[in-house]
């Protein structure tokens, strides 16, 4: 019989179909009943609607990650700005505590041009200098003190030395050429001094 037709055959009076024999294994279909085209239905659906939850908890983790980025993004521009900010105006305090010294140079300084007492003029800078002192110290400003003291180069620049009689007076501060100033315990700028070292004295050798 050829294989490519259909075959009819006859067993215990019923008639059966079967398909062509094309000498490989068949795929078998399992068939649904009408029984269980219901359940099928409701596992089919409720597969679809977690996978559309799934989808839809993966789509609102994106969002999240995208606003966190960009809120991220804005937290470094608005840090970035405020420490600008308070690097131009860093200096506010102090400058504003320093024009009424500026006021009261220029109120001296026009005296001294109407009156030519030296004697005043002098006592007018003096209390601008003290008010300058005292406005410095506001800020945690404060004169080195040098004179007499024992040379240290964490406070001191040497800039020159004198001789002097007297192990006891050597490396000693005995001039200062330029104030120096501490920021609370940091040397803000070291005073420039003249030290003190031990006179050699060449005695003459004997004949």
């Amino acid at each position: 019989m050829d294989t490519n037709e259909w075959k009819t055959t006859e067993n215990t009076g019923q008639e059966t179909t079967t398909l062509p024999d094309f000498g490989q294994e068949q795929p078998v279909v399992e068939l649904i009943t009408e029984k269980e085209a219901p359940e099928v239905t409701s596992e089919i659906t409720a597969m679809r609607a977690e996978r559309e939850t799934q989808e839809k908890a993966v789509q609102e983790a994106s969002d999240r990650y995208l606003r966190t980025l960009a809120d991220f993004d804005n937290y470094k521009k608005r840090v970035k700005k405020e420490q600008e900010e308070r690097a131009r105006f860093a200096n506010e305090r102090l400058l504003s505590e320093l024009l009424p010294l500026m006021d009261n140079l220029e109120r001296a300084l026009a005296h001294a041009k109407e009156s030519p007492n030296i004697e005043t003029l002098v006592e007018g800078f003096d209390l601008i200098r003290k008010q300058t002192f005292s406005t410095l110290e506001k800020f945690g400003i404060k004169p080195i003190e040098s004179l007499n003291q024992p040379f240290d180069p964490c406070f001191h620049q040497a800039v020159g030395s004198v001789e002097v009689e007297g192990e006891e007076q050597e490396n000693k501060v005995i001039q200062e050429a330029q104030q120096g100033y501490l920021l609370y315990d940091r040397v803000l700028r070291p005073s420039l001094v003249m030290v003190s070292k031990k006179k050699v004295i060449f005695e003459a050798g004997i004949a």
